[in-house]
């Protein structure tokens, strides 16, 4: 797979991802997905929290990261272990909820 080029192309080409095109992160390169991806015990980027908060797709995200069982990475804003400490809906729950704060706000 050609590792170069935008997200924007990847998710075109990628049927079940269409909610990605709403994504805060839609526009980065595929090289800079990494910002999700931190070691264990470290935080993400103060600039990477702001993206994911701000997001539309945040609940998609979210979903996405359940649905796939992915391990690693954070999805939605929530971190692997978050996400392993809560029940699918609760996190869903959880970030509905900071997304009504965040909008009435």
């Amino acid at each position: 797979m050609n590792r170069t080029g935008d997200l924007g192309t990847l998710i075109e080409q990628s049927n079940d991802l269409d909610w990605l095109l709403e994504a805060s992160c839609a526009d980065l390169a595929v090289e800079q997905l990494d910002l999700f991806f931190v070691e264990a015990g470290k935080s993400l980027a103060k600039e990477t929290v702001a993206m994911c908060e701000r997001c539309p797709a945040r609940v998609q995200c979210l979903t996405h990261a359940y649905d796939n069982e992915i391990a690693g990475g954070y999805f939605g804003g929530m971190s692997p272990s978050r996400r392993r400490k809560l029940s699918r809906n609760d996190a869903l729950a959880e970030v509905t909820e900071v997304a009504v704060m965040a909008n009435a706000s």
